[in-house]
């Protein structure tokens, strides 16, 4: 491309596991390019089609059997390995053949897929001559550390299952034995990574084919929320957007937080029910949902789920966090905050309000918590965001020539 030019128009397709928190961070992402006068298409659970088209890009829909994948509050190794067994399946004879008939007559120049899409996001850019890119809306993996082995026992018989199933698909594509190793690893050539290199579990041992962009969330108009006028702290506790409902978790943060010091609010998840808590103090307001960042400016600790959305929300206002991983990488997210020196890891079983109570007041009295803080509000603030990510995916659309399978 001449300096100087004017970028062509290009399309970019993003396949992506069906979850508010992976597609969510790709929605700004998503806005940028069109502002730039580029297509984008989803491939995605019917559920975020309103969510997708909200934002100005197409949505390409279809039925997701995720079932409680990422739900289950503490879901056995067995249970895990089953789900992601069937989520494999689920992407190769659902996602993909959708992904096909929707694109095969406007192929896209970029493909973006993100962990659990691998098979079908890898594979549809090349049957389609596109350009591959990997997103991450938690930690990367690479060479040296691998999130796959922090999930997956290795041994479990559903994991040679899931080979088969993959090797067949693969090699329906015309991808043979020789090649089939590039197309498995964790990441790929590109990969765009939604935190800072900062948080990221040794991020120091990630090179340039990563880029760190942070997250990228919408700022909610002011007013949509605010603070009591009374002086009283504030406490955000929340189990994401998916929790469904966790009752005597939510009723044990109300009994934690005293109300002569302490104003509570709570976001439930998406279609819950307030009422199902029951009668709560008057220091406590409860909300199926209410955006976070509308809070977090105004929050002295959020309590949550270590979500990585939650967590990159919470770190950008610097907001300290007591975190309560429920499974898979939740608890690697957890230990990184006490890592890095901006919150506290806590362990859902044999919880208690008088747990949870001191271990908030440690955190808030930990003298070198405010430095830590500004310093990854600083990396979260700095890392480039939406701007930064469309940049790169088009210069990456730009520099990689089209296959000859392209059509």
């Amino acid at each position: 491309m001449t300096p100087g030019a004017p970028t062509p128009a290009r399309h970019y397709a993003l396949l992506l596991f069906a979850d508010f928190g992976h597609i969510a961070p790709t929605l700004g992402v998503a806005r940028e390019l069109l502002a730039r006068g580029h297509r984008v298409t989803y491939v995605v659970d019917e559920r975020f089609g309103p969510l997708v088209e909200d934002c100005g890009a197409r949505a390409v829909t279809y039925v997701s059997a995720r079932g409680d994948f990422y739900r289950a509050a503490d879901p056995s190794p067995d249970r895990l390995a089953r789900d992601g067994y069937d989520l494999l399946v689920d992407t190769v004879h659902t996602v993909f053949p959708a992904a096909l008939q929707a694109l095969a007559a406007d192929p896209p120049d970029v493909v973006l897929y993100d962990f659990e899409t691998v098979a079908a996001g890898r594979v549809a850019a090349r049957v389609l001559g596109a350009v591959p890119v990997q997103v991450c809306p938690s930690h990367a993996a690479n060479e040296t550390f691998s999130l796959r082995a922090q999930m997956w026992d290795p041994g479990h018989p559903l994991m040679a299952e899931g080979a088969r199933v993959l090797i067949d698909f693969m090699g329906e594509h015309g991808i043979g034995l020789d090649e089939m190793g590039r197309y498995g690893t964790e990441w790929d050539t590109r990969n765009l990574v939604f935190l800072p290199r900062a948080f990221q579990i040794e991020g120091d041992g990630f090179d340039d084919r990563f880029a760190f962009v942070g997250p990228v969330f919408t700022e909610p108009e002011p007013g949509l929320w605010s603070p009591p006028d009374d002086g009283r702290r504030v406490a955000l506790v929340s189990l994401g957007t998916e929790s469904g409902d966790r009752g005597d978790f939510f009723r044990l943060c109300a009994e934690a937080f005293s109300p002569a010091e302490w104003h509570v609010v709570m976001t439930l998840g998406r279609d819950s029910d307030p009422g199902l808590l029951g009668s709560l103090p008057t220091h406590v307001e409860a909300h199926p949902w209410l955006p976070h960042p509308a809070v977090l400016p105004h929050a002295d600790v959020f309590v949550c789920h270590a979500g990585m959305g939650s967590l990159m929300e919470s770190l950008s206002y610097g907001t300290p966090v007591v975190a309560l991983p429920r499974a898979h990488e939740l608890a690697l997210s957890a230990q990184r905050l006490e890592d890095r020196g901006v919150g506290r890891a806590l362990s859902r079983a044999g919880l208690t309000a008088r747990r949870l109570a001191a271990t908030v007041e440690d955190l808030l009295a930990d003298p070198g918590g405010p430095a830590a803080l500004a310093s990854m509000r600083e990396a979260v603030r700095t890392a480039g965001g939406a701007a930064r990510a469309a940049d790169l995916l088009q210069t990456w659309a730009a520099r990689v020539p089209a296959t000859p399978t392209r059509g």
